[in-house]
């Protein structure tokens, strides 16, 4: 028998009057292309003062991400593919640390996706200190 799979979540509000999140790391993801599961690791580190990074699906070859904008707890992402681009809208969890939203293929299609934040040790600087 097939499988269920729901992907839902509340990733809270962001913490008031903090500093803005620090993607650069290692994200764990999931979604859910056609009811097909699709794992794989999102990497996200700087490019001057903006994000930048690569998707590496399970099943797939890497892509490249090269936009990401926050705006409160809502962010939204581009990710470069052979057909197009590729759009996240999603949101931030407080602590910055998982995201969920909505993968919006060239298409029109859309499926859920959810990232969370591996742990590490290592500490970038935060994006509003770096040289433009």
């Amino acid at each position: 028998p097939a499988a269920t799979m729901a992907v839902s979540c509340d990733a809270g509000a962001p913490v008031a009057g903090g500093e803005a999140p620090n993607f650069h790391g290692h994200w764990d993801f999931l979604m859910v292309p056609r009811g097909t599961p699709s794992f794989g690791l999102m990497s996200i580190g700087f490019v001057g003062a903006d994000y930048g990074g690569s998707l590496a699906p399970v099943r797939t070859a890497p892509v490249v991400l090269r936009k990401i904008t926050l705006t409160g707890n809502s962010i939204h992402m581009v990710v470069a593919s052979r057909e197009g681009d590729v759009q996240f809208d999603g949101r931030l969890s407080g602590k910055g640390d998982f995201m969920c939203g909505t993968v919006t293929y060239h298409g029109g299609e859309t499926f859920p996706m959810v990232a969370q934040k591996r742990p590490s040790a290592y500490q970038s600087q935060p994006q509003a200190q770096r040289a433009r």
